[in-house]
Formats: C-alpha cells, sequence, structure tokens
C-alpha cells in the first residue's frame, strides 16, 4: 500500500509541474505575440504525453486543470480557446488510438483519417463563425479568402500532427525513466 500511495503521490506531483509549465507555456504565447501558436502547441502536447504516460483518467483531468490554470492567469481569451482546441483535440486523439480495435498497420491510417476528422470539426466551425481570427474583416470578404484559409488549415494540421509526433517520440526517448 505504501509503494503504491508513493506512485500515487509521484504521479500527482509530476503532474503538478507539467500543468505549471503549460501554464508558463500558454502566458508565454501571449507575453511574446508572434510565437502564440509554437508556445500554445507545446502547451497542448504535454496533455498527450500525460494521456500516452498515465491514462485517460490523468490526462482528462490534466486537460482540464490546464484549462482552468490558463482561463485564471491567461489574460486573453483567444490564447485560452486555442489552447482548448488543441489541447483537446490531442486528448481525444490519443484517447481514441487506444480503442481501435485494429492492427497496428491498419491502426495508424484509421487514426490518420480520425484525426483529420477530429480537425476539420474543431477548425471548419473557426474559420465558418470566427473568421476574424485568422485575418482582417477586409480579406474575409474576397472571394479568395475560403479556399485559402481552408488549404492553410490543412498544411497548418499536417505540421501540427508531424510535429507531436515528433516531440511525443523525443520526449519519451528522454524523459522514459523520469516519469
Amino acid at each position: 500500500m505504501h509503494v503504491e500511495q508513493m506512485n500515487k503521490t509521484k504521479i500527482i506531483a509530476v503532474l503538478g509541474v507539467m500543468a505549471a509549465l503549460s501554464t508558463v507555456l500558454t502566458v508565454l504565447g501571449t507575453v511574446i505575440s508572434v510565437n502564440t501558436v509554437f508556445f500554445t502547441a507545446m502547451a497542448a502536447f504535454l496533455v498527450g504525453i500525460v494521456r500516452n504516460r498515465y491514462g485517460t483518467l490523468y490526462g482528462s483531468i490534466f486537460y482540464a486543470v490546464c484549462a482552468a490554470l490558463d482561463f485564471l492567469c491567461n489574460p486573453n481569451p483567444f490564447h485560452v480557446l486555442l489552447y482548448l482546441v488543441l489541447a483537446g483535440y490531442l486528448l481525444l486523439s490519443e484517447i481514441l488510438y487506444v480503442i481501435l480495435p485494429f492492427s497496428k498497420e491498419k491502426k495508424e491510417w484509421i487514426h490518420r483519417a480520425i484525426r483529420f476528422v477530429l480537425f476539420a470539426i474543431c477548425y471548419i466551425p473557426l474559420v465558418v463563425f470566427m473568421p476574424q481570427l485568422f485575418l482582417s474583416d477586409k480579406i474575409i470578404r474576397l472571394d479568395w479568402f475560403w479556399p485559402l484559409i481552408i488549404v492553410t488549415g490543412i498544411v497548418a494540421w499536417i505540421v501540427y500532427d508531424i510535429a507531436y509526433g515528433a516531440f511525443k517520440s523525443l520526449f519519451f526517448s528522454r524523459f522514459r525513466k523520469l516519469l
């Protein structure tokens, strides 16, 4: 019993440090405005790492705690929304990967398609209902805006997805023993 309790204590301590790091990253994204997406994406990556290492329950709790901390500490509501979308996407993506009942090769392709659908569910409403988040009102009225913003979003999703995979591999190769 004592060993099990120490493991839970270690997990809570690690998650607390990671939540603080996530909050610092999202606030840095607000302070250094040219790197908003980079810092917010790095903070969101931590949600996927926690879900992979400690399971869905801890990953979901970590997501909720980080969202609350971001809401309390971050003065820009847009950055809070961006964090919620990016981290929520990764959390759902990681949960769905675990429950897919296919072989490893088939699972990878199906999971990639599911991740794209998740991205579309998150991205398209933002483009349709809040296009001013991406560009000014003058550009939004132009005919070429919609195809351009959709293609740009797809390219950004591909880069985000590849970056998360690389970050996850690097993180677990360096810190597996510490966690």
